[in-house]
């Protein structure tokens, strides 16, 4: 997570992360719009500026930009109990998010969840209020469900980037599980009876 630096119109004050009970997810409603720009969207609103805690560009880079403090003034006044993510993108027009900024989407739903406990409810920025954001071709269900899947794999942080995609889609098929302490044990050696197993499930699937 990279942090993002801005000038505030006013200070930010710290969330209380014991209050926080939700993730929300937006898109830009914008093909294009950056950090910066959005900034200057929100100062013009009267907002303190950037309204996310977090945000993602098409290339899943992953920025902390009001990051665990409130006041940004989206969907006030949740933003002192739901954490913010813009995504960038429109994804009412664009029907297909980049594979990058999809793994790091789940990865920083992953991360909120782990750090604040209390989280117990991942959704659409529509969930909160009447609008289509975060857009109709977001991959929500699926970020949220691969998400999920990610917390279950312990040692899931050990995993190298090229991995990562083909090990969740193994694990959520059933195909590789791991051990019963829910570590996949990355570079652990495989048996012979341990293929034949993996095979098996794999061949079960196929059918």
């Amino acid at each position: 997570i990279q942090k993002k630096e801005f000038e505030w119109a006013r200070p930010l004050k710290p969330l209380d992360l014991s209050k926080v009970t939700g993730i929300a997810l937006h898109h830009m409603a914008h093909p294009t719009a950056g950090m910066d720009e959005i900034h200057q969207w929100h100062l013009a609103k009267g907002w303190k500026g950037f309204a996310y805690n977090y945000w993602i560009d098409y290339e899943g880079n992953v920025y902390e930009c009001r990051g665990l403090n409130s006041g940004g003034g989206l969907i006030d006044p949740l933003n002192d109990t739901v954490i913010s993510v813009g995504f960038q993108g429109d994804y009412d027009k664009t029907q297909e998010m980049p594979r990058k900024q999809f793994i790091a989407g789940c990865e920083l739903i992953r991360y909120l969840r782990i750090k604040i406990p209390s989280i117990s409810l991942v959704a659409g920025h529509k969930h909160w209020q009447a609008t289509s954001c975060p857009g109709k071709y977001f991959p929500l269900e699926e970020m949220i469900r691969m998400a999920d899947t990610m917390t279950k794999i312990k040692d899931f942080d050990q995993i190298a980037d090229w991995a990562k995609e083909a090990v969740l889609n193994v694990y959520e098929k059933g195909i590789m599980l791991g051990d019963d302490q829910g570590n996949f044990n990355l570079k652990a050696p495989i048996t012979r009876q341990e293929v034949a197993v993996v095979i098996d499930r794999l061949l079960s699937f196929t059918k």
